[in-house]
């Protein structure tokens, strides 16, 4: 198939290009000007545009088979709330419409974050009804207004689309510090001295694109997957860090009230450092949410079987040692890609 590819420089976009040119299809990047393509332009044609712009759409990204949508803001704050919007809700309604008008097919890749969310001890699994109050935090009432809107072209439209959930994604090969690729370059280089309790469900990126892949080979218009792996603790995720990069882990545990309460001020810090934030009030949220999401119905269909996460956590580690950080002497300190 000739297969067009948004956001392709992201996490998931790099190991998806090159999973699909490997299965031997016809692979364009659309990427923003400016974006580093390196990782992704041995795989095939890169073509520059701008999802939120659809003279940019439809100079560059017509013509093909199969558009997956994978641009978007990923943000645990509520500081980027109209550039989310702009981007996963009106670059998400653009590539629908542009899919629509020319006949091509959309794989579009939302987030467990969009699912809504059920009391502790219940298991989520796919729905088609989604609503941006039915969820928590800007991200995840953009991916959710995004997802409607794409399912209301599929049944009003005739739209040729499936849907891909996500949980949180792990694993080697981003090219940008992720959430946790930043929790693990701070754990290095001693910027992470304490930690909270909850957890969340996390999934390997090599496995989310194995299962869009699978998504492909068993198309069927309007099916959603949810694409998760496993539940762990931040206990056991610090554990398993501390474990592959041979560093004690932090000593302090905050309890989950103190982490909760100052997590607006600490949003704030972040902010006024300019640093990229782990601990903010959605952050804090998510880790005491409801994260039982059934992949059940991916594993019978499309044959997805996500690694151990403990094989993903070492792998991410080992990655941000050799690309995000440097040693010096018996120390390690951050560093961009390498």
């Amino acid at each position: 198939m000739k297969i067009l590819i948004t956001g392709a420089t992201g996490y998931l976009g790099t190991v998806l290009a090159e999973v699909l040119a490997r299965a031997g299809h016809e692979i364009t990047s659309f990427v923003m000007p400016g974006d580093d393509v390196r990782a992704v332009e041995r795989f095939g044609r890169v073509a520059y545009g701008d999802v939120t712009d659809m003279v940019s759409l439809e100079a560059g990204a017509t013509g093909y088979d199969l558009v997956i949508h994978l641009a978007g803001v990923v943000d645990i704050t509520a500081g980027n709330r109209d550039l989310m919007r702009r981007v996963n809700i009106g670059g998400t309604t653009n590539v629908a419409t542009l899919c629509l008008e020319h006949q091509m097919k959309m794989l579009y890749c939302s987030s467990v974050h969009a699912i809504p969310v059920l009391p502790a001890g219940q298991t989520m699994r796919e729905t088609t009804y989604f609503h941006p109050r039915l969820v928590k935090g800007v991200y995840g009432k953009t991916k959710a207004e995004a997802t409607a809107q794409v399912l209301s072209y599929v049944h009003d439209g005739g739209l040729d689309a499936m849907i891909a959930f996500p949980s949180g994604l792990i694993g080697p090969a981003e090219r940008r510090p992720s959430n946790i690729g930043q929790l693990i370059r701070d754990f290095l280089t001693g910027q992470l001295t304490a930690y909270t309790t909850g957890g969340y469900n996390f999934v390997d990126v090599r496995d989310v694109a194995d299962g869009i892949a699978s998504m492909i080979n068993h198309w069927q218009q309007g099916e959603c997957y949810i694409l998760s792996g496993y539940e762990i603790s931040l206990d056991e995720l610090m554990r398993e860090i501390a474990l592959a990069s041979g560093k004690p882990m932090p000593r302090t545990r905050l309890p989950y009230w103190f982490a909760y309460g100052t997590s607006y001020l600490a949003e704030l810090y972040y902010r006024i450092r300019r640093m990229k934030p782990l601990y903010t009030h959605y952050s804090v949220q998510t880790l005491k949410a409801n994260a039982s999401f059934s992949n059940a119905k991916a594993r019978e269909a499309l044959g997805f079987a996500p690694r151990a996460l403990h094989a993903s956590l070492a792998d991410m580690t080992h990655w941000v040692m050799s690309h995000f950080v440097v040693r010096k002497g018996k120390k390690y300190v951050a560093t961009e890609y390498v």
